[in-house]
């Protein structure tokens, strides 16, 4: 069978720059590209400002507008100041270091997922983590189109909020406002992308299009049991046959991708919604709320609720 090649291509006409395109080979079969907002703030923070480590099921971005701090990711450590981009990967531990003393900091923050079909785009095209934005134009470009983007997000919300002090549906204008919103989003990721293209891999991924569809399977079938027998069997395939060719697409075998997406969801969840534990804990897969609580404290070092609450308190 032939396989699924991803190429990603960023048209550029009279130097604006349009959504992204992701074409699949050889057949006219796409992979459904979709941006969802978690959060986008235009922060003022003084210099004594810090946080962390915490981390993210979801990538989260920075531009440096003014100021100049110390960001650790993982053991690493990064000035960041003007004309900075930064891009802190979802799942790593990453802070900001206080400072005695200097200027206050100010910088655009975002976080969304960035999907293609069943895969986070990361997944496929990971993120350079620190990128300098020499070029004003450019630099301007990008930060005009995110400071639009806090703009909508921003009315959104509000109309969002008085929707549900009402105790009513969301309206008809939350959803425009929404549609506005992702609109922008589009906008900015093709200007991000025309930025941060000539460092993603110049060979997009091959990917056997079973293994999309027990992906996009599992996804929507994560709250039942799902063994390698069964995957194997929604593509007809048998279970080493499928094994192999899952651990050679993703670099990893199906039952750890069904744990990590799993834990993944749940802290998405747990960030996301009020839902108590125990319903995530059904959410994901997980028959035992005792058997949940391990899993996520063996995979990010903490219990589900001291995850939620610590991003309660953070603002970044």
């Amino acid at each position: 069978m032939a396989k699924l090649t991803i190429d990603l291509t960023i048209l550029t006409i009279n130097e604006e720059v349009e959504p992204a395109v992701f074409i699949l080979h050889p057949d006219a079969q796409r992979l459904e590209f979709s941006l969802e907002p978690r959060w986008i703030r235009h922060m003022h923070k003084p210099h004594d400002f810090s946080f962390g480590p915490v981390s993210t099921p979801l990538p989260v971005f920075w531009l440096m507008l003014d100021g100049e701090r110390t960001i650790q990711i993982e053991d690493e450590c990064h000035v960041i100041r003007k004309g900075d981009l930064i891009v802190f990967p979802p799942g790593l531990p990453y802070q900001l270091l206080s400072a005695e003393a200097g200027s206050p900091v100010r910088y655009l923050s975002l976080s969304c997922t960035v999907r293609l079909g069943p895969f986070d785009f990361h997944e496929l095209y990971p993120f350079p983590k620190l990128t300098a934005v020499f070029d004003e134009a450019i630099f301007h470009r990008l930060a005009d189109h995110w400071m639009e983007s806090v703009r909508l997000f921003d009315q959104f919300v509000a109309l969002y909020e008085h929707d549900a002090s009402d105790g009513s549906p969301s309206s008809l204008a939350v959803s425009l406002a929404l549609l506005r919103v992702q609109g922008a989003l589009q906008q900015w990721f093709a200007h991000l992308m025309a930025l941060l293209g000539p460092q993603l891999p110049e060979q997009p991924p091959d990917i056997d299009p079973r293994i999309i569809k027990a992906c996009t399977y599992l996804q929507e079938h994560v709250h039942e049991p799902l063994t390698l027998e069964k995957l194997a069997a929604h593509v007809y395939l048998s279970p080493s046959h499928f094994s192999y060719l899952f651990r050679r697409a993703l670099g990893q075998p199906p039952a750890q991708y069904v744990r990590s997406y799993r834990i993944r969801l749940a802290k998405e969840l747990l960030l996301q919604t009020s839902w108590p534990v125990g319903e995530i804990s059904q959410r994901v897969g997980y028959g035992e709320l005792s058997e949940f609580s391990r899993a996520f404290r063996h995979a990010s070092g903490l219990s589900p609720q001291a995850y939620r609450q610590q991003w309660r308190h953070t603002n970044i």
